[in-house]
């Protein structure tokens, strides 16, 4: 796995001790060296399929050789939070997601839903503008590594109405017979 630690003795037999060991042929892991002594360790960086032959030379010079597939797999990537937090129309918003379990820096994007109007969500992670309308946003997230490795979580982004006041808390008793007039207004 990309970024986690590999160890692999390798061993010969069938002639005479000690071996020597060396790659042949094709392309050890990006971040993987093969010791002399037949220890294939380092911490891969590159997520693919390698296939490269070994060769075994004994203690006469005799050699034998043996092709290997390494396939160097991307980490599990976690954007997070799990949860976002509630927006409101007309409110300015601000929340941003992060990741783990790759190489940073990670890259964000919005792979499949639509955004309220009037929220973007930034490459570096940061979901902000000022919502104009309500509802409830489901969108998948997509959190890309350094190495080009991804992993996705699905939101679901409530942008809820703001609280609407009316005035005044009362309206004032009318007179039978006269005329009536009062203003409501509202705010929020």
């Amino acid at each position: 796995t990309i970024g986690a630690s590999y160890n692999q003795p390798i061993s010969a037999s069938g002639g005479t001790a000690p071996y020597s060991f060396a790659a042949s042929s094709g392309a050890l892991p990006t971040g993987l060296t093969l010791s002399s002594g037949g220890i294939l360790a380092g911490t891969p960086t590159l997520a693919g399929t390698f296939t490269f032959t070994l060769r075994a030379t004994d203690a006469q010079g005799c050699k034998g050789t043996r092709s290997y597939t390494i396939i160097a797999n991307c980490p599990n990537i976690a954007p997070s939070p799990a949860l976002l937090a509630p927006g409101t129309v007309n409110t300015p918003y601000s929340q941003t997601i992060t990741a783990g379990g790759g190489t940073a820096p990670y890259s964000f994007s919005v792979t499949s839903g639509i955004l309220p109007n009037g929220l973007t969500l930034s490459s570096g992670g940061v979901f902000s503008g000022i919502p104009t309308s309500g509802g409830t946003f489901n969108i998948t997230v997509s959190a890309t590594d350094i190495q080009g490795c991804t992993g996705m979580r699905t939101y679901s982004l409530a942008i809820n109405c703001p609280t609407i006041t009316m005035d005044p808390a009362s309206l004032p008793a009318g007179t039978a017979g006269t005329p009536y007039s009062q203003t409501l207004t509202a705010s929020g």
